[in-house]
């Protein structure tokens, strides 16, 4: 585990409070003005939080359909194993563990313990898999969408809820939505019309998944 110590810089002018990873920097010099930086705390220790568990209410699992990033991608792998995703399903051009293209440096290990298949059609995965049963959900702004935190799935629906997150740009296939059951979609109030995929991503699973 890194050593991390929270430092101070000495110069009164400057005052930058940081934590540090000793293991890589001394610490001893202020990274914005050069002065001295003196030990003030240690962190938290977490060692007592892996006892604070909530159990996923349903089986869920996600289809990522042509998703450009592997950085995204890599951020959905680390939020499914904290939410307990039961499986991810990678179509289309959604990069994959192993190749190459740097999905590990944000997922943090959790590829290692979220299972995932690859599919080259989602279109075609999601078909062949409707007579298992699946509840299937596509987050995606749509005029008929239904604002995600007026949905709640219904407790004595013991269906697996399939979750659909699509390309960062052309978002959810046309030809999916109209599998679909429902469409969801995360409120936006700024000027922006969209979060990033990871982070819209992260608010649907922890509300479908503990709601």
């Amino acid at each position: 585990m890194p050593n991390f110590k929270f430092m101070q810089c000495v110069n009164a002018a400057c005052n930058l409070r940081m934590p540090i990873d000793l293991d890589q920097y001394s610490g001893k010099f202020c990274p914005v003005c050069g002065e001295p930086m003196e030990f003030v705390s240690d962190p938290l220790d977490f060692k007592g939080s892996t006892g604070i568990i909530a159990r996923p209410k349903r089986e869920m699992v996600v289809i990522l359909d042509n998703l450009r990033s592997a950085y995204n991608v890599g951020a959905i792998f680390r939020t499914a194993d904290g939410a307990g995703i039961n499986k991810l399903f990678l179509c289309g051009i959604t990069p994959t563990p192993g190749n190459g293209m740097g999905l590990e440096k944000t997922a943090l290990g959790a590829e290692d313990h979220v299972p995932w298949e690859y599919h080259p059609n989602a279109l075609k995965l999601l078909e062949q898999r409707q007579s298992e049963g699946l509840q299937l959900i596509a987050l995606e702004r749509t005029a008929a969408s239904i604002p995600i935190f007026d949905f709640c799935p219904e407790r004595s629906d013991q269906r697996v809820l399939a979750l659909v997150i699509g390309n960062e740009k052309a978002g959810v296939d046309p030809g999916i939505i109209d599998l679909c059951e429902h469409v969801l979609a995360i409120p936006m109030m700024g000027g922006k019309g969209s979060l990033n995929v990871g982070v819209a991503f992260g608010i649907a699973a922890y509300w479908l998944s503990f709601v």
